[in-house]
Formats: structure tokens, sequence, C-alpha cells
């Protein structure tokens, strides 16, 4: 095979793959760093979109290939590349339909032990609230939670108690209150600020028509990169600061509530809501295990929840997370109705035979002192 002469085309094209090349490398790297840093766990999300840069770059060195002969750093570069892409696709591999299932499926008919539960993040600032009784009347949720409304979004599902008798309300101006509408009976519940006195979750107990009794939690804590929630009566001093936050408040809350279930002992429960953080992250596997959790969506696909306004950038946000207690009935992302996030419809099975069937997931070593520091991070980071 003939050489071709170096020109500017093909020194460009070398260093333009090259450094494509270097900085997807770089993007699968910097997750595997422990530490809570916003601009570093970021990196959790966009697995699947690098997974199709790192294709677009292979595809860079195939034409390069073509065209010229490729040197040996370039070979060492691909190499490296195709590491990244193995690791990624590791990471994403158990959120498809080509996986074996974590919860394992009911085929039961009877529904007394049957908890239907819509999770929706509506939006602060979406007006589509007749979308949502349109969907309400439509999915017939036994449970519905929702995450971030305000007192107008509280205001106009006035009437909903009619269907929904039992319920938990904090409308909050900040993006981060909580709505709880149930038909089954609550028994003791509360809204509780675990980390942050603006950053509300909830627990209840739910009594099925069985009368069985399910702890469920929601929650919605803050993602990283963003500031400290605002409230009408909580102004930041300093509107010129925009130093972003890091992921240790979200952590934290997040494994005060796995650590909390874990204590339950032998008891169902269920974990729901807007978590800000994808379902493969190092985070939501760790309070998976901390809590002893399955998910439903392991072997049964994506379901991104977010962004409804961006179809290249979507990630699983939303989750239902329960003990091994449960079946899966049903697992369903809903149309988009307005918000930014769409809206997640799961049916558990409370069921005797359950733990027989699912695997719950087992802590590894250090991940209970990891969950610990975790928290107290959390606690102590103001």
């Amino acid at each position: 095979m003939s050489i071709k002469p170096i020109s500017k085309t093909h020194l460009l094209c070398r260093i333009a793959v090259g450094l494509f090349s270097f900085a997807l490398i770089c993007a699968t790297a910097i997750p595997l760093l422990r530490t809570d840093e916003w601009w570093i766990r970021i990196f959790d999300f966009p697995r699947i979109q690098i997974s199709v840069l790192i294709g677009l770059a292979f595809a860079g060195y195939l034409a390069l290939r073509i065209y010229w002969r490729l040197r040996s750093w370039e070979y060492g570069l691909a190499t490296l590349l195709g590491l990244a892409l193995v690791w990624q696709i590791i990471s994403i591999a158990p959120y498809t339909a080509y996986y074996p299932e974590e919860m394992a499926a009911s085929n039961t008919e009877d529904d007394s032990n049957r908890i239907t539960l819509l999770v929706y993040n509506v939006l602060a600032d979406n007006r589509e609230v007749d979308a949502l009784r349109v969907l309400i009347r439509e999915t017939n949720p036994d449970v519905i939670l929702l995450s971030e409304p305000n007192q107008w979004w509280f205001e106009k599902l006035d009437g909903l108690e009619d269907d929904y008798p039992y319920t938990l309300q904090q409308p909050q101006e900040n993006n981060y209150g909580l709505l709880l509408y149930s038909r089954l009976e609550l028994v003791n519940p509360e809204v509780r600020f675990l980390i942050e006195s603006e950053v509300p979750s909830i627990r209840s107990l739910v009594r099925l028509r069985s009368g069985e009794l399910v702890t469920l939690y929601g929650v919605h804590p803050r993602p990283p990169g963003l500031k400290p929630p605002e409230d009408d009566d909580a102004k930041q001093e300093d509107d010129e600061d925009d130093d972003r936050e890091d992921s240790g408040k979200r952590d934290a809350e997040l494994m005060l509530v796995a650590k909390e279930v874990k204590e339950l002992g032998n008891v169902p429960v269920i974990v729901a809501g807007d978590f800000n953080d994808v379902a493969w992250s190092h985070t939501t596997h760790l309070f998976q295990r901390t809590g002893g959790l399955l998910d439903p969506r392991v072997g049964r696909g994506l379901l991104n929840t977010y962004d409804t306004r961006n179809r290249l950038l979507r990630y699983p946000l939303d989750h239902t997370f329960a003990s091994e207690h449960f079946l899966l009935a049903d697992l369903q992302r809903l149309p988009d109705i307005g918000s930014d996030h769409f809206p997640l419809l799961v049916v558990f099975d409370l069921d005797p035979e359950a733990s027989v069937a699912n695997d719950e997931p087992q802590p590894d070593a250090g991940d209970e002192e990891e969950a610990e520091e975790a928290i107290e991070e959390g606690k102590s980071d103001d």
C-alpha cells in the first residue's frame, strides 16, 4: 500500500480524531473518581451519548486507515477508546431488554395486594394541569407522587381529594415541593427535611386493599451542579455568588433513606421520586445495595424520563425502587404532558413468594462505611 503524502488536511484530521478520542476517554474515566464535585458527577449521566460519540471516533479512525496509514500512537488511542466503549456498554447494558430482569414479573390477577403508583415531576412553570387530570383518569393509579408543585399547582389540583382522600401536601416555590395523593389509606404520613431545610421528602405507611402495610418514601433531592434552593422566605444574601454545589447533599439524602430502609428489617418498602441521578451511577447502585432495593428497570429498558424537550439528551432520573417483597405487574413511561419529565407508572404486587424469585442486592465490602461518609459529608457541607 502506498502512503499518501502528508498534507495540512491530513494533519488536521489526525489531530481532530486524536483530541476527540482523548476527550471521550477522559469523559469515561472521570466518573470513576470517588468525589462529589458536581463537574465530575455530571459525567455519570451521558453514558449512552458518549458511547455513540465513541462510535463516531472509530469511524474517524476507519477513514484515516483508508486514506492514510495509522501511526502507533493512534492504535494506542483506539485501543483505549475500545476499552472505554466496553466500560460504557457494561454500565448501561442492565437497562436494556437483553439483560436478566432484577425484579421478577407478577402473573397474579388478584389486586388486593397490588399498588399502582404514578410518579411525575410536574415542572413548576408547566401549566398543563388538565393533561395531568386526564392522565390520572386514564391510568387510574392508587397513589400519585408529584415533584416540584408550587402553590399554583396545589390550587389547580383542588378536587383531586374527592377520588384520593388521603393526602400529604408540601407545595413550595423553590422547585422542591411534593404532593402525595392516595386512595389507599396513609398511616402516619409525614413530611421530613433530612438534609436541607428547603428540600422535603415524605414517608408514610400505605395500607393495601388486603390490609397489608407498605412503607412508602418519596424523594426529590437537589441535583449536582445547582445552587442551594431559594424560597420566598429564604433568599440568599449574596446574589452574585454563582458557586455551584456538589452532589454531597443529594447523595447524603439518598444514603439516609437507604440506611433507614435497611434498619426497618424485613418489611415491604417502596422508594420513589425524581432522584436527580441516573440508574447506572455509583451513587444509585450504592443506594440500592445499602437499602437492599430492586430496580424494576433492570432487564426491561431505559425508560428515560428526562428531558422531554431533547431527544438526544435523555436520562432515567425518575425511579421506583422496591424491596424483595414485590413482583412487578407493569412499568410504563407515559406520554409527554407538558413537563420536562415524562410521567412514570409502576404496578407492584406484594407477594409472599417474591423473595424466592428476586435476588436482593447485596452490599459490597466498604459500602456501609462509604454510605456513612456520604451522610456525614452531606450534613457538614454547609
